[in-house]
């Protein structure tokens, strides 16, 4: 109605605003203006993949009581779940939730949670009475729930848990409610090892996937993101790295479904800007990104700033510039980091690299993170095949104490070119194949 009710920025996470105040009987009219023109302080800035304009995922009016489960805690669900499984016989389930009061008046919120197990029966029940005052925004509430012989999450079973949450004043037959699934599964990266969870040790196979399609940008319907997951469930794959942005919340949902696991990362990529904006945006898209896929049994770990030396924007022959603007990488590095570790101190945290890996060593970019990734395109862009297991030894042995991923690998192949002698650089299926 003419009004401005708030201002999102990055076309990658959810956003909500409470417009209320703005509304009025009869005909409202709402009014987005979406701009994918470069913003330097917004993310990304360069990439191998195109930025497409437009409202894109779904839309929703949400309507509430005036005492409720909150909506605007960075646009989600407001109930947050982590688990721990110490025993065997007993998980514990932490559940925050935030809550507001829209209402004039103090209240006392009558506050409930129901687990439900994978079977239909339920395992935990919980409620209390909490006084919450007049026009409180995102009160936080946390509740400690046991459930008894937990059924895990894993690769094969992937087993998940729904838990209902209702709140509603006393007094009043109003009443709020939302439904989040979870799991119960517990994991590790060890350097040596590799992942390990529910204490069995497991290979991760997998792909990185984009949103985009032919004729159809990021303007996908729902089925298009279940049948690449579907997709990468039957050809073996029990990991997907969603490259480079965080993508809709549909594919969290299968990946939580079919047991595959992945990583989510911001959209820092190649380069950054030096600029106080820019660092402020970047730690909001990893807040967003982390509680927006909070309760995600499959996602194991958060990422940032993909192969952000390959593209560097200052003048290599003067050293000054050079550990300026190093020196401003790496401390955007780290807020973002300490971010996600605040929210979330129980994943792991990656930085997606180019296989140039004494730059990241140089400035100290690659103490930050749990986990270096490498895009290591052995026997394509650099070498022949056989010097695939050379530079994964050579990476291991420089970073020793850390978990290491091949975030990247492959050939490029257009499916009309065929060949009986396939060789590098002739795009034939043969070759990629032969890569494979």
């Amino acid at each position: 109605n003419g009004r401005h009710a708030g201002t999102h920025y990055g076309g990658y996470t959810a956003f909500c605003f409470d417009i209320s105040e703005y509304l009025k009987p009869g005909e409202n009219l709402l009014e987005i203006t979406v701009d994918n023109s470069l913003d330097e302080n917004i993310p990304p800035l360069t990439a191998d993949f195109t930025f497409f304009g437009g409202i894109y995922r779904d839309l929703t009016l949400i309507i509430t009581p005036k005492l409720h489960i909150s909506t605007t805690h960075y646009a989600t669900s407001g109930v947050y779940i982590s688990t721990s499984d110490e025993d065997g016989n007993t998980a514990v389930a932490n559940v925050r939730t935030f809550l507001s009061n829209d209402g004039d008046t103090d209240c006392t919120a009558i506050l409930t949670h129901k687990i439900i197990a994978p079977d239909g029966a339920i395992a935990a029940e919980a409620g209390k009475k909490i006084r919450i005052k007049a026009g409180t925004e995102n009160y936080c509430d946390s509740e400690e729930l046991e459930i008894e012989n937990p059924v895990l999450w894993g690769l094969e079973n992937p087993e998940l848990y729904e838990i209902v949450t209702t709140v509603s004043a006393k007094g009043s037959d109003e009443e709020d409610m939302v439904s989040n699934s979870f799991g119960i599964r517990w994991f590790e990266f060890d350097p040596e090892e590799g992942f390990s969870i529910n204490g069995e040790y497991r290979k991760l196979m997998g792909t990185n996937r984009h949103q985009s399609y032919w004729l159809k940008g990021d303007a996908l319907h729902d089925e298009m993101h279940v049948r690449d997951i579907r997709l990468l469930k039957e050809m073996g794959g029990n990991f997907l790295r969603i490259s480079h942005y965080p993508q809709d919340p549909v594919i969290s949902q299968m990946c939580d479904r079919y047991g595959i696991v992945t990583s989510v990362e911001i959209p820092v990529v190649n380069e950054i800007t030096m600029s106080e904006e820019f660092r402020r945006n970047c730690v909001e898209m990893a807040r967003e990104m982390v509680w927006q896929d909070f309760n995600s049994p499959s996602v194991v770990m958060w990422a940032y700033m993909n192969e952000v030396l390959l593209h560097v924007v200052y003048d290599k022959d003067d050293p000054e510039e050079k550990k300026a603007y190093q020196e401003y990488l790496v401390s955007i590095a780290r807020d973002i980091d300490e971010a996600i570790r605040e929210i979330d101190p129980d994943r792991y945290t990656m930085l997606p690299c180019h296989n140039k890996p004494g730059m990241y060593k140089e400035c100290g970019l690659s103490d930050i993170p749990d986990i270096l990734g490498w895009n290591v395109y052995a026997g394509w862009y650099i070498g022949g095949l056989e010097t695939f297991r050379e530079n994964l030894d050579r990476l291991h042995a420089m970073f020793p104490d850390q978990s290491l991923l091949i975030t990247e690998y492959g050939a490029d192949a257009d499916p009309r070119l065929h060949s009986f002698d396939s060789q590098r650089f002739d795009f034939t299926c043969e070759y990629a194949l032969k890569y494979h």
